[in-house]
Parts: C-alpha cells; structure tokens; sequence
C-alpha cells in the first residue's frame, strides 16, 4: 500500500532517519531526504539505489527557517503531490541547564526539533491537500510526553518535544477533516542494529525497527482509522547501566 507513494524524509542521512527512508523505499515509495550534510542524504540514497530503489537527496539545515524554504522549493518544483511527511530530524542536547550554555546550541535544539517540522509542514500542506489521502508522521519522543522527566535529555530538548507534541495534537485535529491524518510518534531510548537484521527478543531496549512495523502498520490502516498517537514501553539507556 506504500508503492508509488512520494514521501519525505526530514534527517534521512544517519540513524532512524537513515533506516526509515530505505525501509520506505523496500516497500515501493519514492524517498526525496534531506540531511544537514548533502554527502549523508546520498549515502542514504546510495543505499536505496543499490537495492534498486528510487530516492532523492537534498541539504538541508532544519534549525534554519531559510534552508527549510530552500528545501521546500525545490521539492515543490515536482508537481506530484506529497503523500507522506515524515518529520524525523531534531538536534540532540543534553545535561542540566547551565550557566556556560550557548544561545546558539539552545536556539538550534528549539529550532531543530520544533520550528523547522513547522515551517515544512507550512510550506509542503498544499501539496500534501492534493495527494487526497496524505500522511504526516512525526517523531517526537517520549521527551514530548507530560510529565516525563528520566532522562539526561537538555531542557531546550524537553521544551521542543513538548512544543513538537502540541504542535501533531493541534494539527491533527484541524485536518482530519481535509483527510491528512497526523501520527505523533513517542519512542523512549532506542537502537538501530541494521537494516536487515530482525529485532533481538533477548535485546531490552527498543529497537528503530519495531518502531518502524508499526509506523508501517500506521501508514496502511483504511483512512477510516486515524491513529493520533503511538507511545511505546522501554527502558532508558541510563536505566540499564
């Protein structure tokens, strides 16, 4: 149910970003990802290519409001419409609040995990309204869940979490009339060991892939079912040191 869809992936060059776009590209979707670094969206869409897949890669730095209108210009030149969005870049920051924090690390964390998934998805709605049975899907965290506080995770990161949740609970609710439905994702700690190798029973902590089958089982239920929201069990990785 996923070929010949066009998706997006915000922080497809490393990690979950990375996996998401070639499980999404396994599955018959056209990826266009973007990365801070050029060269790591090509990685990735290297990846995808090699397995006879079809993705696009673009630059773009999601704290800065400029690079994400860049990116969304460029997007927007292909008249097919977006069917999926997925917002899954965020600058990682961690530790107490303290005196010798930056403004600059503390803005980029804010605008990285809160106002560039804004500003994308202010400048890709048009698009996504033409599809007729579009998708966004974000992934907040378990950072975003009220009040939630074991982790080692920055205040600026909690803020934008919680700013990211607000943000998915306003904007599913004002769409769901325009059939966009918006899933907000909220994994505590997880791991990703490959993107082939099946989830280890034996592993405790979460892995991206399980994350991954049930984003997939989001993204093929009947526009009848609107899944809001998708929190998941786990342990911290401090928890098990």
């Amino acid at each position: 149910m996923l070929k010949n869809k066009r998706v997006v992936v915000t922080g497809g060059g490393r990690d979950f970003g990375q996996a998401v776009s070639v499980w999404l590209a396994r599955e018959g979707a056209h990826v266009d990802l973007c990365a801070r670094q050029l060269t790591s969206a090509q990685a990735t869409c290297e990846i995808i290519q090699r397995e006879g897949g079809t993705a696009r890669a673009y630059q773009c730095d999601i704290a800065s409001a400029a690079s994400v209108r860049a990116f969304a210009e460029r997007l927007l030149e292909d008249d097919r419409p977006v069917d999926i969005l997925v917002l899954s870049a965020a600058q990682w920051l961690e530790g107490p609040l303290a005196e010798d924090d930056s403004d600059e690390e503390i803005c980029s964390t804010i605008d990285s995990g809160l106002t560039g998934s804004i500003v994308l998805t202010r400048a890709l709605l048009p698009s996504l309204r033409r599809s007729g049975a579009a998708d966004i899907v974000a992934m907040v965290s378990v950072c975003g869940v009220a009040n939630f506080t074991n982790s080692v995770a920055h205040p600026a990161f909690f803020a934008a979490k919680h700013g990211m949740s607000g943000f998915c609970q306003n904007m599913a609710d004002r769409l769901a009339g325009e059939q966009i439905r918006v899933t907000g994702f909220y994994p505590p700690d997880f791991e990703i060991t490959g993107l082939d190798e099946r989830v280890d029973p034996q592993s405790k902590l979460l892995n991206g892939r399980s994350i991954w089958e049930t984003m997939r089982f989001v993204l093929t239920q009947p526009r009848s079912c609107h899944i809001n929201e998708v929190h998941f069990r786990g342990p911290t990785r401090e928890s098990l040191q």
